[in-house]
């Protein structure tokens, strides 16, 4: 005959198993059903796949560390020259320019745009401004045409201004392997893909036909990068 109360330890360690078994279902039920709402609150927060510009690793830097870069924002800022009127050239305004791309979107767009600046000439700083490096803002460009970085300059704010959203663009400046020589083009990051404005051809290629440029810096109205050649990204 057993004693009453004998098997009662035995009897709550069974319940305090069974309890944390519950205890761990419903948790588990919880978390999955906390997961599938954040899910189908936010279906657009995952990020794209990131591009290696011309096969390499970046480093966000401060825009201050570009004072060249910052000052001509701030000069831009005081001679806008994208307002219908404005003549480009003698055939083309503003306006006309603008309705010319009213109906070209993504690849198309940026064809269109690098085309049309590149019929400018080519003019070295030393020609127009007595110095080996200066960058134009397009009330400059207008007046006189420029150099590479200064056809990327224009050709980033067209875009801006025709919707192409800043943080989608880049002025890339690179070392050109084949001319040995600094270049500067303009990229835009479209369709999961990067791909490049340049004054030496009215072709838009993806950077990863481009394997003679090496990015040194690039840069936008949001931040600067240094780029660096790294071991073989996937």
């Amino acid at each position: 005959m057993q004693r009453q109360g004998q098997n009662r330890p035995h009897s709550n360690r069974r319940e305090a198993g069974l309890w944390l078994t519950v205890s761990m279902c419903m948790f588990c039920l919880l978390l999955n059903l906390l997961c599938s709402a954040a899910s189908a609150a936010a279906p657009d927060l995952a990020e794209p796949p990131r591009v290696h510009l011309f096969g390499t690793v970046e480093l966000r830097r401060p825009l201050k560390s570009l004072p060249a870069w910052v000052q001509l924002l701030a000069r831009n800022l005081k001679e806008p020259v994208f307002h219908p009127d404005r003549p480009f050239n003698k055939k083309t305004t503003w306006a006309h320019l603008r309705d010319g791309a009213a109906d070209k979107k993504g690849l198309s767009l940026l064809r269109y745009v690098n085309a049309f600046w590149n019929r400018w000439p080519y003019k070295e700083d030393i020609h127009n401004w007595g110095r080996q490096d200066y960058w134009e803002i397009p009330a400059e460009f207008l007046k006189k045409s420029g150099d590479c970085e200064d056809y990327a300059i224009i050709k980033y704010f067209t875009l801006k201004e025709l919707g192409m959203p800043p943080e989608q663009m880049r002025i890339v400046v690179v070392r050109d392997t084949l001319r040995n020589l600094a270049h500067a083009v303009l990229v835009v990051y479209l369709e999961q893909d990067a791909y490049v404005l340049d004054n030496l051809s009215s072709a838009v290629l993806s950077h990863t036909r481009l394997r003679h440029y090496t990015p040194q810096y690039s840069v936008n109205e949001s931040g600067r990068w240094a780029h660096l050649k790294g071991r073989k990204l996937p």
